[in-house]
């Protein structure tokens, strides 16, 4: 692609480092900021049976086996989501949801970032810059308040960033190199996320099909290599389990699977009109196969990726018909947004390689983002409500655990289920509250007793309160790299209109 010199473009080395952390410290800041407001360090609801229950007392009476650890919850494997809680167990001293969010906000926000960098290498200049701040900027926004501010939610974190390394590693790898290799492991770690991980090998043999298709992939070991794939992927969803309890979400026919299919692969549009959204990456598509790019050009990574999103949208649509659209999947379907946005400035980018620009595409993208830009905004409008009813909720019911374990008298747990205690059975919540080891194991706001590791809470205190202040620096960190790359820019085109260089012009 042509670069006009004295354009705005990806900062050098060193630029190029912060404006990355910038992004990152926006999206931490953002995070810790909503943790700070509406976190409670109460259990809530799946984590008193996935955490307390299954974990951590076999763990305290020494019991715990590495079967524990991959049983499935439901439907899913959640191995690393365990293996975080007994970490932070040993590291807080005690069942500390709130440094779990904290991680889930870590991880999250590296991942989109990275995420963010790697899609955005199909573009150039400002574009790539204007894509990834975008695609930072979305993902800021508390769509998915509840993955945020429920520390068990770690699956959905691990889920997005394994399967990004996933891909990323095999999108463009030869077969059975080592790089190969670590994507196939990367699969795996997806699958020991959440059930629908399966899809990630999937995705990535679509890909290699496709790089087939287009003669880029040749040979007997390249034929086993999408065969391995393909039977990982058959082999990991003959696995996940099918409790009777999900079956009541899935879907139940034909209609129902496609309605749900619509609505999630439509959001953030309120209807069906949203599938729109992905007509710059179906065209996107189109054009790759068309230019039959190698196995390096970076544009493979955006297909396997989408390929990634829509397995993810199917298996939604069948796995959690009657609710499809949650806000704890809002993290996987702005994945979509994000390869969505980045096809269209590279549909028009790519037609302007020549110097020309019909105003036609200009028209085009604008009423694009336009579109886009508007139904983001539709969602955003109950964020508010929904985040204070969340607080309220949650701290209704870390009150009367506090008063019940206090004074043992059942009545405070005896409230309407979901809004004033943390868990949907009163005698169940009771009988976990009364085990030895997971009274020993709640955390010091619920009994009256001092933290075990003091250093731990200054931290989390620190991270929670300083939440605005990281936003903040990382706004201003973002101004001063664009500053200093648009002055350069300004400078590098003065130098060459004083050469007569006409790309300057």
């Amino acid at each position: 692609m042509i670069e006009r010199q004295g354009c705005l473009k990806l900062p050098d080395k060193r630029g190029g480092a912060a404006f990355l952390i910038s992004l990152f410290l926006i999206l931490v800041g953002s995070r810790a900021a909503l943790i700070s407001h509406a976190g409670n360090a109460t259990p809530f609801l799946d984590e008193w049976d996935g955490d307390a229950a299954y974990l951590l007392e076999p763990y305290l009476q020494g019991r715990l086996t590495v079967g524990d650890l991959l049983a499935p919850f439901g439907e899913h494997r959640i191995l690393f989501t365990r293996l975080l809680v007994l970490t932070i167990f040993n590291v807080s001293g005690y069942w500390d949801v709130i440094l779990q969010m904290i991680v889930n906000a870590i991880v999250n926000a590296a991942a989109v970032v990275a995420f963010s960098y790697a899609l955005a290498r199909v573009l150039g200049g400002a574009f790539a810059v204007a894509a990834m701040i975008v695609c930072v900027a979305i993902n800021a926004v508390p769509y998915g308040y509840d993955a945020i501010l429920f520390g068990f939610h770690t699956q959905f974190f691990f889920l997005n960033a394994f399967s990004f390394a996933s891909l990323w590693l095999l999108a463009g790898s030869k077969a059975w190199s080592p790089r190969w290799a670590a994507g196939v492991l990367a699969a795996l770690a997806a699958y020991l996320s959440m059930a629908s991980g399966a899809f990630t090998p999937g995705a990535a043999a679509a890909a290699h099909l496709l790089q087939a298709a287009c003669g880029r992939r040749r040979g007997l070991r390249e034929t086993l290599g999408m065969a391995a794939l393909g039977a990982m992927t058959v082999a990991m969803l003959a696995l996940i389990p099918h409790p009777p309890a999900a079956g009541a979400y899935r879907a139940h026919s034909l209609g129902q699977f496609l309605s749900a299919f619509l609505q999630l692969a439509s959001w953030p549009a309120p209807n069906a009109l949203g599938l729109i959204l992905f007509a710059p990456s179906a065209l996107f598509v189109t054009r790759m196969l068309v230019e039959r790019p190698g196995l390096n050009d970076p544009r493979w990574l955006n297909l396997a990726a989408l390929a990634w999103v829509l397995s993810q949208i199917v298996a939604l649509a069948f796995g959690r018909a009657e609710a499809s659209v949650q806000t704890r999947y809002i993290h996987i379907l702005l994945v979509g947004s994000m390869i969505n946005l980045v096809s269209a400035l590279w549909l028009f980018q790519s037609g302007a390689t020549a110097g020309k620009r019909p105003m036609w595409r200009s028209l085009v993208l604008a009423a694009w983002l336009g579109v886009f830009a508007l139904w983001l905004t539709q969602p955003q409008r109950h964020l508010p409500k929904s985040i204070e009813e969340w607080r309220t909720i949650t701290a209704a019911g870390a009150n009367n655990v506090r008063h019940y374990l206090a004074t043992g008298d059942i009545s405070f747990l005896s409230g309407a289920p979901m809004l004033q205690i943390p868990y949907s059975e009163m005698g169940r919540l009771r009988e976990l509250l009364d085990t030895p080891e997971i009274r020993s194991a709640l955390p010091p706001e619920l009994l009256p007793r001092n933290p075990p590791r003091p250093w731990v809470e200054i931290f989390k205190q620190g991270f929670m309160r300083l939440g605005f202040v990281w936003l903040g620096l990382g706004a201003l960190i973002l101004a001063a790299v664009i500053a200093r790359a648009a002055f350069t820019a300004k400078r590098l085109g003065a130098y060459g209109l004083a050469r007569g260089d006409p790309l300057a012009r």
